[in-house]
């Protein structure tokens, strides 16, 4: 509609430019005068004309350029998670040939950055004893994987022996106590129980009714010693649990 205005409008401005130029002058200057009209209102035409397609074209090149950068985007992103895909697969070939219940995970935040940049990246492992983690290392494109076992200095004031392993509460609870534990707790709290026991060995117990035998649940695959308790029980009360420490068990309750 816009256009069908605006084209009504240049002809009405040039048919009065031509009659103004037809009564007021005669011979070569009138000519030359008409001539330079309709050369302007031909130029304006043009150019009225060719803007709306400049345009189109040009919306349809960003749109093209976007879509390309998404593409890109995506394609990046996929080839990212196959690689480390594939990288997981090494891995866990790797350490199953020697420890065929070898579980483990990325400790690192973004392991796309190890297998982009290459270098060392530690990983948390479980069915291998005495190992809690191991380092694995790309050396051009060659994977190497070393276990480690953490060892705390011994300290003779507090009397820990130097012989224990080292796990960290709250790493240990982020790694595995956590996916157990909340499914756990979400379906005791729906059969109206209110506590549980983790005991020194791992395993999980509860108790059906006040003076009633316990239950055993299954066991964790690592759980952290008893020096270590006192930081996993202000680990779970992070949580909103409340951790009770007691001889060779813990109590939680929610």
């Amino acid at each position: 509609m816009k256009q069908k205005i605006s084209l009504g409008s240049s002809i009405s401005v040039l048919t009065g430019a031509v009659i103004a130029i037809l009564a007021l002058l005669r011979g070569p200057a009138q000519t030359v005068l008409l001539l330079i009209a309709f050369a302007l209102w031909g130029l304006w035409m043009v150019f009225f004309l060719l803007r709306p397609m400049w345009r189109a074209n040009r919306l349809y090149r960003q749109r093209e350029e976007r879509a390309a950068r998404e593409q890109d985007d995506l394609s990046g992103r996929n080839v990212a998670g196959v690689l480390l895909c594939h990288v997981n697969y090494r891995v866990s070939d790797y350490l199953k040939r020697t420890y065929p219940d070898a579980r483990w995970e990325w400790t690192m935040s973004d392991p796309i950055l190890f297998i982009v940049q290459g270098g060392t990246g530690r990983i948390r492992i479980y069915g291998v004893p005495d190992y809690e983690y191991a380092d694995v290392t790309d050396k051009n494109g060659a994977l190497d994987c070393s276990l480690v076992k953490i060892v705390p200095v011994q300290d003779n004031s507090r009397g820990t022996p130097s012989s224990q392993s080292s796990i960290d509460p709250q790493a240990w609870y982020e790694l595995e106590g956590r996916g157990i534990l909340d499914t756990l707790i979400a379906d005791l709290r729906s059969r109206s129980h209110n506590s549980l026991t983790l005991n020194e060995d791992g395993s999980i117990s509860i108790q059906p009714i006040a003076g009633g035998g316990e239950i055993t649940k299954g066991a964790f695959t690592s759980f952290p010693e008893k020096v270590y308790w006192p930081r996993l029980a202000d680990t779970l009360a992070q949580e909103g649990l409340t951790a009770d420490v007691q001889d060779g068990h813990i109590l939680v309750s929610w």
